[in-house]
């Protein structure tokens, strides 16, 4: 691994239009990323690559902890305090991993698994199938519910402050459940969804949806709006109030929003995007690509800035 980038990727967040940011560090594994996410509380990354590496950044994007897979890891998920981790490796198996990346145990599933997911104290996890079969397990892996759903949720994230998942599926299924399966409520889609994030409160939910942009959703399911940009959008992730998202598309732009729908900053990435992540503040953002490289862009000192008008942009 390196953390030294070449001059023509190291400049591509100034080509941009809006608030730039300063890129705070860059890091490149040892292969093709696989799966990135952020412990929001710590400021902590954890990704894996192609070569079954799996790694842990600190907050200055040094390698802190490392270890080698034998096969990939395709899910991964981690809990906001750092602790512990969720990653699925081949096709079914499940792994709950600690602060040092060993496995505490694992579990083999009946079939292929699209999603899981971590509570953010690292006390629940759950995994999804593609027969649309969903399992929740204990932090010592007992079988704690399990419950269908009408298409196989391939995106999903447990609440922060209430003991709910938010589940979507690639198309026509966007649902809410508790943590003892019951279903409270579920929503028809009329579009494909490429991620899907939620405030901390759990009162705002974000959809990728591709061509329509980022469709927004209520707490109890209901749509309230869409923020409009240009591209197909596959990934987002926001603050943890409802202050700022990130926006990745298909054509390799990055978007930086304020919550009411204004630009901040756009720009064209170097390669195609695995993974966006939003700090809890809105003040920086994780961005992980699928050639290997993960960059911290930061909007700390700009924060205070007033919103550029449309006029500006």
């Amino acid at each position: 691994m390196t953390d030294d980038p070449s001059p023509a990727a190291a400049d591509w967040h100034r080509r941009g239009r809006g608030i730039g940011p300063t890129l705070k560090w860059t890091c490149n594994a040892d292969g093709p990323l696989t799966a990135m996410d952020l412990a929001v509380e710590t400021g902590e990354v954890f990704a894996a690559d192609e070569a079954g590496t799996l790694f842990r950044l600190d907050r200055q994007g040094r390698i802190a902890a490392l270890t080698r897979l034998r096969e990939p890891v395709r899910v991964l998920d981690w809990s906001d305090d750092g602790r512990f981790g969720v990653a699925i490796t081949g096709e079914a198996t499940l792994h709950r991993l600690d602060y040092d990346l060993q496995s505490i145990w694992k579990v083999t599933l009946p079939e292929v698994c699209v999603a899981a997911a971590i509570a953010p104290y690292g006390t629940h996890m759950v995994a999804c199938m593609a027969n649309g079969h969903n399992v929740i397990y204990s932090e010592h892996k007992h079988r704690e519910c399990e419950f269908e759903t009408i298409r196989p949720l391939s995106h999903l994230q447990l609440a922060a402050s209430a003991p709910l998942l938010i589940g979507a599926a690639e198309h026509s299924l966007l649902c809410c459940h508790s943590l003892s399966g019951e279903q409270i409520w579920q929503q028809k889609l009329w579009s494909n969804a490429g991620g899907v994030c939620i405030t901390g409160d759990a009162e705002v939910v974000y959809l990728a949806a591709y061509h329509h942009g980022v469709q927004t959703f209520d707490g109890e399911g209901q749509n309230v709006g869409a923020y409009v940009v240009e591209g197909t959008v596959s990934r987002i992730s926001s603050s943890f109030e409802a202050q700022r998202l990130i926006a990745a598309t298909l054509e390799r732009q990055l978007y930086w929003l304020h919550v009411d729908g204004q630009l901040l900053w756009a720009a064209n990435t170097p390669s195609d995007i695995t993974a966006v992540r939003c700090d809890p503040l809105g003040e920086w953002a994780i961005c992980g690509f699928d050639a290997g490289r993960i960059v911290r862009l930061d909007w700390a000192d700009q924060a205070k800035l007033p919103v550029p008008s449309p006029e500006n942009e």
